[in-house]
């Protein structure tokens, strides 16, 4: 058994470190379908930069895209599907700078507080007010939101939006973000990639560090629901190295995802079970 040791301990570490890469990947099952950690929630924005014509109703082309992984949700998996929103929703807020100067920005931040009707419905005095569910290993959903540069544009600092719902806690070891660029298909306004990764930036892969942090917005509902209000808060993420995007139009996302299990504790339970093969499963 000793000889083998060493063989099972690789074998185990290429399995850990084979499952921190395919965190996010497509798999046509549910990773993790956890509700203790709570749930992450896209917000969007409502100004339309760069002469953008395009808005959230489909009529107009429509800036929100999903795309999902979970059979549990009954839509089409590992495709974009087109989500009709509100003609008053730009799209997914983000803003975007270089040095510290704002290059991009969708997101009426100086507007205050945004309220819902009582009714709950949209109005165009609340465009920044909905939210989109964004995580890609945790019921395996995400939105994405179009954008639109009118030239070349440098970014180091990229930022997101988004409300922490159900107890989800911004700081919990057992959550990764992720942020992510897609090119737009030649066809239509949709990514041009079916995927939960970017194929011109994800974080997955550029250096960088996230911080979050709260806007000092919230988002408050109407006396439907006893005036509740929810914090909007910002995730960041700031690059060692800058990008450049050319004129055009993109597609972002930002999302959270459950932590894989660590490799030592892949190593530890290997090593003292002797088995080869683990598959991890988080259910409830």
């Amino acid at each position: 058994m000793r000889r083998f040791l060493p063989l099972i301990i690789l074998t185990c570490l290429l399995a850990a470190l084979t499952s921190v890469k395919a965190f996010a990947a497509f798999n046509q099952q549910p990773d993790n379908e956890i509700d203790s950690l709570g749930y992450y929630y896209a917000i969007t924005g409502g100004k339309f930069p760069n002469g953008q014509t395009v808005n959230g109703d489909n009529a107009s082309g429509g800036t929100f895209r999903y795309i999902l992984d979970d059979p549990a949700w009954g839509y089409s998996l590992n495709v974009w599907n087109k989500d009709d929103w509100f003609p008053e929703n730009a799209s997914l807020a983000l803003t975007m700078k270089n040095s510290g100067t704002f290059v991009y920005d969708n997101f009426n931040n100086e507007d205050g507080d945004f309220y819902t009707t009582p009714s709950g419905q949209a109005s165009k005095d609340t465009p920044g007010l909905y939210r989109g569910y964004c995580m890609s290993n945790n019921y395996d959903w995400i939105y994405s939101g179009y954008f639109k540069l009118a030239e070349e544009t440098t970014v180091d600092e990229i930022i997101g939006y988004f409300d922490a719902n159900s107890g989800f806690d911004p700081d919990s070891s057992s959550i990764k973000y992720r942020m992510n660029i897609w090119s737009n298909s030649t066809d239509d306004l949709l990514p041009a990639v079916a995927s939960f990764t970017g194929d011109l930036f994800s974080t997955d892969y550029a250096a960088g560090s996230f911080f979050w942090g709260d806007t000092g917005i919230d988002r408050v509902f109407g006396d439907d629901y006893d005036n509740i209000t929810d914090d909007i808060l910002y995730l960041t993420f700031s690059l060692e190295e800058p990008i450049t995007l050319g004129a055009g139009e993109y597609w972002f996302s930002h999302d959270a995802t459950v932590v894989p299990i660590p490799a030592a504790v892949w190593l530890l339970g290997c090593g003292l079970i002797g088995l080869v093969g683990v598959r991890r499963k988080f259910r409830n």
